[in-house]
């Protein structure tokens, strides 16, 4: 009774068996049967992927060796355009004006593509503003879409190669300072791949950006440094020189004065040259306090209503005699009556002093130092021009700095001077210029002053009388 159960067990399992072979089978067939990936696709992807390790390991090893912006932006247009396979590369960067864009470096841009460029910069057109604004890169990857910035004939023509762009942000900390236009002579879908190496290669030149202008602060800190050095040292000496070459003939004059009973003509020059260098003594302590005081902001005008005229005479009068000991004719011209400025009698008269003194001291005997006081619009203008020894084109920038010097082996004094002047002159809302057509052809120093409106005079005037330590009104 028992075999015909076993018999019956073993058939139907050998026939599960071969219903699951044949399960397996068809599946395996189906699987089989599925398209595979060509393999010489996957090559060219593999061989894709190579190139583009190997131009971003050549391009960063290049930045790592440009240490300048110029350097960084030369290996940017020329490798970077490699890189990506691009016909043309152009970088633009932001000046130092507000909104300001010029190109700093092309590489397979033809000359017209560029003149189109220049002329968009000035138009403020193409995606130069949205890129700003927005931040982000933008892919145009037809021809069509390139064209519909450009409408003109000109750029048109300029561009009928350009298949493909893509333009680019380089942002900094302070925003985007500099854009990258890549053009492509055939038609390019950026797919993501594409897009994310080109956006690598962007942030690496950002880094190599950022390094270059930290490294020409740098360079430029330090070199300030060591010509505020320089100058420490050279007016540390000039100083020196300067306060003792009085304090020497009082300490000598002192001597003779005391010893032996000297005669009257004598007695009198001495005291006479004591005077005249305890003043030249007192008024190089007062520069330097003026140029602390109007640093740390504690110099204080005494403001009220001041006629120049008046100023320009009393600085002539108290340098006359310096002028007529070298024989130089000291004038004053004025084409008309100038009304009044409102200012510090005080300090302009010591503007006016430190002008003719200057003046007198580079001109040569015989020579001519003039004043010329005129009406401009709604300023009142003063020209002290001599036929001196003039400024050299290259030292005229910097006339009104602080402790510079011309020629610091041959020059006098502490470099103070005309500092003092365009402090002074600016502190009552004017300006001051220097003019020279170069060594020995004489200077034109000119003092823009606003006029006063009358009915704001007399307010602020009256206003200004409570700081005036004399309690009269000023240049009365």
């Amino acid at each position: 009774m028992q075999k015909p159960a076993l018999s019956s067990f073993v058939h139907r399992t050998v026939s599960a068996a071969k219903v699951d072979d044949t399960t397996n089978l068809e599946g395996s067939q189906q699987v089989c049967c599925q398209p595979l990936i060509p393999r010489t696709e996957c090559c060219e992807t593999a061989q894709t992927l190579g190139e583009r390790i190997r131009a971003l390991q050549i391009l960063t090893a290049s930045l790592s060796h440009a240490f300048t912006s110029v350097e960084v932006v030369r290996v940017l247009v020329n490798q970077g355009r490699s890189a990506v396979r691009a016909s043309g590369a152009t970088l633009l960067m932001k000046t130092g004006e507000e909104g300001g864009w010029a190109i700093a470096g092309v590489a397979g841009v033809t000359s017209e593509a560029i003149n189109v460029c220049n002329i968009d910069l000035m138009n403020t057109r193409f995606p130069l503003a949205e890129v700003v604004t927005q931040s982000k890169a933008f892919w145009f990857e037809s021809h069509i879409d390139v064209l519909r910035y450009y409408s003109a004939s000109a750029a048109r023509e300029a561009l009928k190669e350009c298949r493909s762009m893509a333009c680019l942000p380089l942002i900094l900390e302070r925003g985007v300072i500099a854009m990258l236009h890549l053009t492509f002579s055939e038609v390019r879908k950026f797919n993501g791949e594409e897009r994310a190496f080109i956006l690598q290669f962007t942030a690496q030149c950002e880094q190599a950006l950022r390094r270059a202008r930290l490294y020409e602060a740098e360079r430029l800190a330090c070199t300030e440094a060591e010509r505020n050095n320089r100058t420490k040292d050279a007016f540390l000496a000039t100083a020196s020189h300067e306060l003792r070459t009085p304090l020497t003939a009082i300490l000598g004059w002192s001597r003779i004065l005391s010893g032996q009973k000297p005669d009257p003509s004598t007695y009198v020059h001495g005291l006479q040259t004591i005077e005249r260098n305890a003043r030249a003594q007192e008024r190089l302590i007062d520069d330097l306090l003026d140029v602390m005081r109007i640093k740390t902001g504690k110099l204080r005008l005494h403001l009220g209503q001041v006629k120049l005229s008046r100023v320009i005479d009393s600085a002539i009068d108290s340098l006359q005699p310096l002028a007529d000991a070298k024989h130089i004719r000291l004038q004053r011209i004025t084409t008309a009556e100038a009304p009044c400025v409102l200012g510090d009698w005080d300090r302009l008269q010591q503007v006016m002093w430190n002008l003719l003194s200057n003046a007198i001291k580079f001109t040569p005997g015989g020579g001519h130092v003039m004043v010329h006081l005129e009406r401009v619009g709604p300023h009142v203008e003063i020209k002290v021009t001599d036929n001196g020894a003039g400024i050299d084109q290259n030292f005229l920038p910097y006339v009104f700095e602080p402790y510079r010097q011309p020629d610091e082996s041959a020059s006098e004094g502490l470099g103070l001077g005309l500092a003092i002047v365009r402090q002074l002159v600016e502190l009552h809302r004017g300006r001051v210029r220097a003019e020279s057509s170069g060594k020995g052809q004489g200077s034109c120093i000119t003092v823009s002053l606003p006029l006063t409106v009358a009915s704001k005079t007399s307010k602020v005037a009256s206003e200004a009388v409570i700081t005036n330590q004399t309690g009269a009104p000023v240049g009365a």
